[in-house]
């Protein structure tokens, strides 16, 4: 064992003090810049692209930026088609449309912990089930908080649309007991971009410009360090997307209240040994950090630098980076940008379109032959053109028409983009005839399918965003924080805390509320994506309505409750966005209520329907009317009522008081 850690210091940043750590952040930056300058370039061309502008591009050779459209004019016309920038947000549109629901595996409950006692077993289970399904109420309504789902998600999507790849942030706010989370793009992020998966690099570092008045107010960065940075007033770390940056906002030097510095936050990993476990056992949550831990297992340290000055330098407890990714493929973590696979056929559809518009400007205009030497005078009058000559008249050339083949080009071109991407669910291009909700849902779930692989690394992305989510909480949620959602048209409300202050609240004797749910970082979690009842509005009332048909009937044969078919009756108002849905279903309840009928009304009831069974001869008597004690006239009558040629005999008991 002494010899492997002997060996892996030798690799490690482990024996860096932290007056080099600045230095070490640099130098690592500067590696994976190089590594990466290649894709670097093709980044920024395809942000210029989706932005527009298809004739502006970095040249590799001179390293200069290139715009082939400055030299356009009315009479050369460079025009864009951004077909392309549309089909990648199709693609986003589609795998982002679907609901993300997660599903938490509840607690495993033993069968033999519980003694054969068969109530308690099936409670201790219905409490395990009732917790985790609380649990995934907390997560969605985290991701509400967060955005996730309505604009990160997204976002996410066309980043990693243009650039291959895409990270999310999640860290704790510990003094609020809040998670935080933030998108960054490909560039603000270095890594080894060689690897298959981010936690396989031996560090991550996020570069990105912060108001020097935030650095300098951070009470955790050291007050001496501090002293020695200066704002450069950068857009980005990356001297490419620096480039890009001051071409779209401009480059304009900054006030001093809007003065900025790149900082770059550092997650290192290393090894423990002598060296940085007596660092560790110095910090306030060292012993936090090295609990259940040896030498030779793994430790995060987190380094902060700015203008290569280090300005902290700890270890955390994290399991692993606080970053989550988004690739539309799995492989290597720089791949093709998905915008990459319809430049070439977008450029192509621009210069046709481009020289087609040149072609009928030319023939509008019309062209004309005249002999050489022959001065000859146009003039534009109200009546219609004059045109004067001295010997040989002007001639007007044919007009000639666009060739058939230029037509079938451009249909090739976007024959070959929607074959990269979407067509129906891009372009809203329904087949002709085609009218009917099913067969158009047939067609967006065609291209649905086409996309599994990207909604299978969403559906991954969103799960490794819950799961930092768990782990923060669990960490950092030292106290009860209160969670609500509706159900039924009402809200309920629980309260979760993290599995760390739960226990720590035991240890120091403080009541814990009953029901409070605790959120622990090893749950297990499952993303469901959920399409509803269809991918369009009409297929969704369509099915929705046959649903609701499908359970009258069953609530007319008696295997639905009225609770049941009132949550049915619900869903059927909101997929027809019916607006006051909940005022409506509180009417029911009223009317219900109103229609209840009393002990006397049911009696009476039950007399009369049995009066009305004897006197039709449905009836057959069992036994002669008895007087009961109390003067109450008994009668006890045999029923036999049938259905599809089966009889089922019902007894009716009667009661009657005398004189009524």
């Amino acid at each position: 064992m002494a010899e492997k850690i002997d060996r892996l210091e030798k690799f490690s940043t482990s024996k860096t003090e932290t007056k080099s750590m600045g230095e070490v952040v640099d130098n690592m930056m500067t590696m994976s810049k190089n590594q990466r300058q290649s894709h670097e370039k093709r980044w920024y061309d395809n942000n210029f692209f989706d932005d527009g502008y298809h004739f502006r591009f970095l040249s590799r050779s001179t390293g200069k930026i290139v715009d082939l459209s400055a030299r356009a004019s009315i009479y050369t016309p460079l025009r864009v088609i951004p077909k392309a920038s549309k089909q990648i947000r199709g693609v986003v549109n589609l795998i982002t449309q679907s609901d993300f629901i997660p599903v938490i595996f509840p607690d495993r409950v033993d069968k033999a912990n519980y003694g054969g006692d068969e109530r308690a077993y099936e409670m201790a289970r219905k409490t395990a089930k009732d917790k985790a399904k609380k649990v995934g109420y907390w997560i969605l309504d985290s991701w509400d908080d967060h955005e996730i789902q309505d604009w990160k998600a997204p976002f996410m999507g066309i980043l990693t649309a243009k650039h291959g790849v895409s990270y999310l942030q999640v860290w704790p706010d510990v003094v609020e007991e809040k998670i935080k989370s933030q998108v960054y793009d490909a560039f603000d992020i270095y890594l080894i971009g060689s690897l298959t998966s981010i936690y396989d690099s031996p560090f991550i570092i996020k570069a990105v410009p912060k108001l020097i008045s935030q650095i300098k107010a951070n009470e955790n960065f050291d007050e001496d360090q501090l002293r020695k940075v200066n704002p450069d007033n950068k857009y980005a770390s990356s001297e490419i997307k620096e480039a890009y940056m001051s071409s779209r906002f401009g480059k304009e030097t900054r006030q001093d209240s809007a003065a900025t510095l790149i900082q770059k936050e550092a997650y290192i990993k290393e090894y423990l040994n002598r060296d940085n476990m007596a660092r560790i056992k110095k910090q306030k949550d060292g012993e936090k950090i090295l609990k259940g831990k040896k030498e030779g297992d793994q430790v995060i340290r987190q380094v902060f630098v700015a203008g290569n000055v280090w300005l902290r330098d700890v270890y955390t407890d994290l399991p692993e980076y606080p970053f989550v990714d988004l690739r539309f493929e799995p492989g290597p973590i720089y791949q093709v940008p998905l915008i990459e696979r319809f430049k070439s056929a977008n450029k192509s559809l621009d210069s046709v379109i481009s020289r087609l518009e040149r072609y009928i400007h030319t023939m509008t205009v019309g062209t004309w032959t005249k002999r050489k030497g022959e001065q000859w005078k146009m003039s534009n009058l109200a009546g219609g053109q004059v045109i004067e000559y001295d010997a040989v008249p002007p001639t007007q050339g044919r007009m000639a028409r666009v060739p058939q083949h230029v037509f079938s080009f451009i249909s090739f071109l976007n024959s070959v983009m929607e074959e990269q991407g979407v067509t129906t669910s891009t372009l809203g291009k329904i087949p002709t005839g085609v009218k009917a909700h099913a067969a158009i849902e047939s067609l967006k779930q065609s291209e649905y399918s086409s996309q599994t692989i990207a909604l299978k690394q969403m559906k991954k992305a969103m799960k490794g965003i819950t799961k930092k989510m768990l782990e923060i909480a669990d960490s950092y949620y030292l106290r009860p924080q209160e969670v609500s959602y509706m159900e039924q048209g009402e809200p309920v409300f629980f309260d979760v805390i993290g599995q760390r202050g739960l226990e720590g609240r035991q240890e120091l004797g403080i009541e814990v509320g009953e029901g409070i749910v605790p959120l622990k970082k090893d749950f297990k979690v499952k993303i469901e994506m959920q399409t509803g009842l269809g991918l369009t509005i009409e297929g969704k009332r369509e099915s929705m309505f046959k649903l609701a048909e499908y359970m009258r009937d069953l609530a007319r044969e008696g295997y639905l409750t009225p609770e049941a078919t009132k949550v049915v009756l619900q869903r059927l108002l909101e997929t027809y966005e019916f607006g006051a849905t909940a005022e409506f279903m509180e009417g029911m309840e009223d009317i219900a209520e109103k229609m209840q009928m009393t002990e006397q009304q049911i009696n009476q009831m039950k007399l009369a329907l049995a009066e009305v069974i004897r006197d039709t001869g449905l009836a057959k008597p069992k036994e002669e009317e008895k007087r009961g004690g109390g003067g109450e006239l008994q009668s006890t009558t045999t029923v036999e009522t049938g259905k599809e040629g089966r009889k089922t005999k019902r007894e009716v008991k009667m009661i009657q008081k005398e004189g009524e």
